[in-house]
């Protein structure tokens, strides 16, 4: 009788024990180790994340300083397979903070251009989105559900599919959430090879290490092949809101960089520095050339080549306008992204010169966003070696005042859409 009561309760506990170790069907383990991330082959970039069985793959940029970062895995599939992955942000996503991960992608460099699709985690909205980037252009392909929407410290799991036909599918579910919610489904073949499919993340000093992913999962000949009867979604059109400006517009924009005395192979340019705490959108500004008094002597639209795609200024962020764009890219090794081609730039006048910035085709008061001059004098370098060196601001959310510039000190001779040297 006593051997049977042991039997019966030493069954009991390895029934207990048995149940709470298994997770349960299609729930991924999150507090184990993940040992199948941490065992891919990733390369690029590799010094500024931490990737270990316990993190997974875990941005840490020893700069502790804004910038982007990005990690790749070798893959070659595009239809007929599944990706899968966790993410962990320890902040709500923003337009100067959110990451990427690529499905696909024709280039292992993925902060440069490239062919591929990607799904972005946060940016302007705390949602998920599908996009297909071409060269420097991505293009909004579906865009899901607000899913981050005041969570500070969102933690998501996502599922992606192509099948044979080139139907995109994507799910994404919460931690706190028990299954998977469908998301969007959208046909696209715009693309079809592939090298090679990664992280990357945009990020500002406070969160350079503040964005996790886990469980990274990539599987091959999946057999999904959608209905071809059933309509998919069409592609969602991505439309900025323009930004409602005040009354007075005084340091909503400032001046950051001017590229007046260009090297041969350079080109002049102006760059802009947003200080604000927003996005702003704007369908187009206007830049003045002044004389000493202030009257304008000539107006220049900027704006995009298609009228309809507004100018996009990110929180502490930065945007260029010049005539050679790719004079630019090539000179000073940077990409397109913060460039914007004017046909119509206007000449600076090498001697310096006064400029202004407005919201307005004309002058008027609460309608300058900033004015500024420049000249060899504000130099901190010999006139003689100011040919092809840029000024820029020592402290871009400063006034635009002689004393606030400098000459760039890139090897370059300037940082045309980025930080300042």
């Amino acid at each position: 009788m006593r051997i049977y009561k042991v039997f019966t309760l030493l069954g009991l506990f390895i029934s207990i024990f048995y149940n709470c170790s298994l997770p349960a069907d299609d729930e991924e383990d999150s507090e184990g180790e993940d040992t199948a991330t941490s065992g891919l082959s990733w390369e690029g970039e590799t010094d500024k994340f931490t990737i270990n069985s316990k993190e997974g793959v875990h941005l840490n940029d020893p700069a502790e300083d804004s910038g982007t970062a990005y990690v790749t895995i070798p893959s070659t599939s595009v239809k007929n397979t599944r990706w899968e992955f966790g993410v962990h942000l320890t902040f709500n996503p923003s337009a100067n903070n959110y990451a990427r991960f690529y499905l696909t992608s024709s280039s292992n460099t993925l902060s440069g251009s490239l062919n591929g699709y990607f799904i972005q985690i946060g940016g302007a909205k705390d949602n998920v989105t599908l996009y297909r980037q071409n060269g420097d252009q991505p293009k909004l392909l579906a865009s899901g559900r607000e899913v981050m929407k005041g969570n500070n410290s969102p933690q998501l799991y996502i599922k992606v599919e192509c099948d044979n036909n080139g139907y995109w599918t994507f799910w994404t579910r919460l931690e706190s959430e028990d299954g998977y919610t469908l998301e969007k489904q959208v046909k696209d073949t715009g693309i079809q090879g592939s090298v090679c499919s990664g992280i990357y993340c945009v990020y500002t000093k406070t969160r350079c290490k503040a964005f996790t992913f886990h469980h990274v999962r990539l599987s091959n000949g999946v057999e999904t092949t959608t209905d071809p009867d059933n309509t998919p979604d069409e592609p969602d059109s991505e439309e900025p809101d323009i930004t409602e400006l005040p009354e007075d517009v005084r340091g909503m924009l400032l001046f950051n960089e001017i590229m007046y005395d260009n090297a041969t192979d350079g080109a002049e340019y102006i760059e802009l520095y947003n200080p604000t705490e927003q996005t702003i959108v704007l369908p187009q500004l206007f830049l003045y050339k002044m004389h000493e008094d202030g009257k304008v002597y000539s107006t220049t639209t900027l704006q995009n080549e298609s009228s309809s795609q507004p100018l996009i200024i990110a929180s502490k962020g930065y945007l260029c306008f010049s005539k050679y764009p790719g004079k630019i890219i090539q000179k000073h090794n940077v990409d397109r992204e913060n460039l914007i081609e004017i046909s119509k730039f206007p000449a600076l006048d090498n001697e310096g010169g006064y400029l202004a910035l407005s919201s307005t085709p004309k002058t008027g008061k609460g309608h300058t966003f900033d004015t500024c001059r420049f000249w060899d004098g504000m130099h901190d370098t010999d006139k003689s070696k100011t040919i092809g060196i840029s000024l820029e601001k020592e402290s871009p959310e400063l006034p635009s005042l002689n004393k606030n510039w400098q000459s760039s000190k890139n090897t370059t001779g300037g940082t045309p859409g980025i930080k300042n040297s």
